[in-house]
């Protein structure tokens, strides 16, 4: 919530349209209040559960796991028409027990319903063969780890969805809100099931395309959270989501009526007087006419970042910063060390979010080098797109389809192949060699953004779909993917 620039601008537009709002997100190691209001709307934090809880459902799972799991195993092996193992119930010395009649009684029916496996006898005993083989090898175990790594964070993260949805509707069980806003697949369930006992309406934000957003999960939590947004998505009274492509993805996907469009464009605003503390320039010390090119927003792996810091090496003019933060920050600055002295990119700390556009306001280009490694990357419009525009800045971004078509159809900048260095630094020295043309760039981005993608252009359909889901009564509540916000009652 308090990273996320949509879900502040949704409910401070909310507020002034005379909605009463609040929203409710997830307390942070950032924010510990646990009630505010910020600009005319109230925030409401949730804790995380308490561990005790957490402990009790592990030990119970746990010892559901230690009776299943042999049960399980000796049905198997039944199927299979193999040897008894030494848990099989009859295998223990002395008159078998009600209990151990009871496991005996489950491993024969798991037995008599797996028995076509035995079928697949033959296969499975070469592959297990074949596995066995593997697991020998150093990199097969390396392999085998990650994975398993994987599944495991996966489900971790399943899990605290589950519990913070659980502590989420308690937070919100008194109110009484018009619309609920989930941003994001993961608040989906909890949308639907506030509004079902509120009484209200169901609104799901898409801020991209979420299933299978990261190229690293698994196929298993992808198939979780396509049956989760599959089954819930169809029981909103409404979808709103950040471009065309993306809407257009999620109406033949899921076969729902077309998603409206709400484009991630910030404020209409002039950048402010830059705190020096957050001035690029001074902080490196560079001459006012060295080009900067900024990339501003969240570091990782699928965005892009490496080929666009080993770009550097080959770039004839300007100075390429990275302004974040995110999961491979460290990889990041071990590369950027490694270019040596005389180098061209460079990592500084990031920015408040309201400054963002004030901070950017400095660079003479924004790059947004994202790779086309998944759905979501390859329709991509992020916040940073728009608040370069915001900021003046001439833009350079990869050869996506919406990023080309907006940068070309109002020349705004150079158009690149993320995975080509070469080819990223010859775009940037088109514009950084030419300074007319640059300007040009620059000048073309401040209008477009202060004459069509700004906020108070698109807010108008968010505004209008909210008070067609209320019957034209300021009441409005939401959801974010770490919390919830909601608007509710008359203002």
């Amino acid at each position: 919530m308090l990273n996320d620039p949509r879900v502040h601008r949704e409910a401070r537009t909310a507020v002034r349209a005379g909605f009463r709002v609040t929203v409710v997100a997830m307390q942070s190691d950032q924010c510990r209040i646990e009630r505010e209001t910020v600009d005319g709307y109230d925030i409401i934090r949730v804790r995380f559960p308490q561990r005790f809880l957490l402990m009790s459902l592990f030990l119970r799972l746990w010892s559901l796991t230690l009776l299943v799991k042999p049960i399980l195993k000796e049905g198997l092996r039944l199927a299979l028409g193999l040897l008894p193992g030494p848990q099989a119930p009859w295998q223990a010395p002395g008159a078998p027990s009600l209990l151990r009649r009871f496991k005996w009684g489950l491993m024969r029916t798991i037995g008599v319903l797996l028995w076509p496996l035995r079928l697949l006898k033959p296969f499975l005993g070469r592959l297990n063969q074949r596995l066995e083989k593997s697991r020998d090898t150093e990199g097969a175990a390396v392999a085998f780890s990650g994975k398993l790594s994987r599944y495991i964070g996966e489900i971790g993260f399943l899990r605290n969805t589950f519990w913070i949805t659980w502590a989420m509707l308690r937070a919100i069980r008194s109110e009484r809100a018009k619309v609920f806003h989930g941003h994001d697949l993961p608040t989906l369930p909890l949308t639907t099931w506030a509004a079902r006992r509120a009484g209200g309406k169901a609104l799901y934000d898409s801020h991209e395309v979420w299933v299978g957003m990261c190229p690293e999960w698994t196929s298993f939590f992808n198939a979780v959270a396509q049956w989760v947004e599959n089954r819930y998505i169809r029981r909103m009274h409404a979808v709103v989501t950040v471009n065309e492509p993306i809407a257009d993805e999620l109406g033949r996907r899921y076969r729902i009526p077309r998603p409206s469009v709400v484009m991630n464009c910030p404020e209409r605003e002039s950048p402010r007087f830059l705190d020096p503390r957050h001035s690029i320039r001074a902080k490196l010390g560079l001459a006012p006419h060295e080009p900067l090119i900024l990339y501003q927003g969240r570091y990782a792996p699928w965005r892009g970042l490496e080929a666009l810091i080993e770009s550097s090496r080959y770039l004839s003019r300007g100075i390429l910063v990275l302004r974040g933060y995110g999961s491979n920050e460290e990889d990041l600055r071990r590369r950027v060390a490694a270019l040596g002295d005389g180098r061209r990119a460079f990592m500084v700390d990031p920015v408040p979010m309201t400054d963002l556009v004030s901070a950017a306001a400095e660079a003479d280009i924004g790059v947004v080098p994202y790779t086309p490694c998944t759905l979501c990357n390859y329709y991509a419009s992020p916040n940073k797109l728009f608040e370069y525009m915001m900021a003046g800045l001439a833009l350079a971004v990869s050869n996506l389809p919406v990023l080309e078509k907006i940068v070309r159809d109002h020349d705004l900048g150079v158009v690149f192949d993320p995975a080509q260095p070469r080819h990223i630094a010859e775009q940037l020295d088109a514009l950084t060699e030419n300074p007319a043309r640059l300007r040009v760039c620059r000048e073309n981005a401040a209008r477009v953004a202060r004459e069509r993608y700004h906020w108070n252009h698109e807010v108008q359909k968010l505004i209008r779909l909210y008070e067609s889901l209320t019957g034209h009564q300021k009441t409005y509540a939401a959801c974010s993917a770490d919390g919830l916000s909601m608007p509710a009652g008359r203002g």
